[in-house]
């Protein structure tokens, strides 16, 4: 049906102020998450980096581990691979990680105007009105150089799988996940990297807990997540610095 003259002008503006306020949750669950567990030198640091997903289970993650590692992520929602590469140096820092549990993939499979659009000035379009934003070469490269800088800090690896884009999506194609997780998972293997595969544990109740025609999901699906996530990092840290050793 044909949207009547300046609908298309209201829509693209409920679209804006939805992507405005999505941006604003993000900003205050990741506040909670870096507020929400005092620091406690003593025990091991594990980072986090990834996109809005991640920003979702972080803090239950943050909550399930504490007194085990202290949890961190960047102030920011960490995109694509090609965001990656430009800010991990910064995200890294001077801290010891003795964990670090990264994903990239749904930002770079989505479809833009332009790709390889600097980030920030990528511009979402539908499916079949422009390229991936990153294709599977170029992600393969940037999940290469991203994975050599990470091996630098000596921290244990480990890669979560990107989980699923369910039917009905706009900006994304679901059968490209399975692209770029293969594409990711063969970066892992040759490098040693450990694998969280996130995407099999959502895919198994994404219809229950996986907004419709959305990449993101209902609290009770974070939950899920998180506790896989903790999961992974608490299997990662050495023997020595577990409690009471």
């Amino acid at each position: 049906m044909a949207l009547a003259a300046g609908g298309y002008s209201s829509y693209r503006y409920i679209l804006s102020y939805l992507h405005d306020e999505r941006e604003m949750e993000e900003r205050r669950n990741i506040e909670l998450a870096i507020n929400a567990v005092p620091v406690q030198p003593k025990l091991p640091f594990a980072l986090i980096i990834g996109d809005s997903i991640s920003v979702s289970y972080t803090l239950l993650v943050k909550l399930r581990l504490e007194g085990i590692v202290n949890v961190m992520r960047p102030m920011e929602n960490c995109s694509s691979t090609l965001t990656i590469r430009e800010n991990l140096d910064r995200w890294l820092g001077q801290t010891k990680w003795a964990v670090i549990h990264f994903n990239a993939g749904l930002h770079d499979l989505e479809h833009v105007q332009q790709e390889n659009a600097a980030p920030g000035t990528q511009k979402m379009v539908p499916i079949n009105k422009g390229p991936h934003w990153i294709s599977l070469e170029s992600y393969r490269a940037n999940l290469d150089n991203i994975v050599k800088r990470l091996k630098q800090t000596n921290a244990t690896l480990i890669f979560a799988t990107t989980t699923p884009v369910p039917a009905g999506e706009r900006n994304r194609a679901p059968e490209d996940v399975a692209l770029y997780n293969q594409t990711a998972l063969d970066v892992m293997r040759d490098n040693g990297v450990l694998i969280d595969d996130l995407y099999s544990v959502a895919v198994q109740s994404a219809d229950r807990f996986q907004i419709p025609q959305d990449v993101h999901f209902f609290e009770a699906g974070s939950r899920i997540l998180a506790e896989h996530v903790a999961a992974s990092i608490k299997a990662a840290l050495p023997i020595q610095t577990s409690p009471g050793q």
